[in-house]
């Protein structure tokens, strides 16, 4: 994949993460595979509002999708792992707060 590319890609991750519904979801996901009830009971939503979020970040591929018997499971892409687990844990001290 070449630099233009790339930063496409980061782009399309970074648009995706740009809602307050969908870094609940991502911070949910962070700590391990969920369901997509689990989502939407955790998150307050309805179920057209959850499907319309989790599909934002699977398209960006921020997350995959999972199927568990007849029940979708979400989890997070690795390197999106690693950046919420930077962004949450270590890189918490760096941003800027209001």
């Amino acid at each position: 994949m070449d630099e233009r590319t790339r930063r496409l890609v980061w782009a399309s991750v970074f648009s995706a993460l740009a809602s307050e519904p969908r870094l609940q979801i991502v911070e949910l996901l962070s700590q391990g595979t969920v369901q997509c009830q689990e989502i939407q009971s955790r998150l307050q939503l309805s179920q057209p509002a959850i499907s319309y979020h989790l599909s934002k970040l699977e398209q960006a591929g921020v997350l995959q999708k999972e199927r568990h018997g007849t029940r979708n499971c979400y989890r997070l892409q690795k390197g999106v792992s690693a950046l919420v687990r930077w962004m949450t844990q270590e890189g918490k001290e760096t941003w800027i707060t209001p």
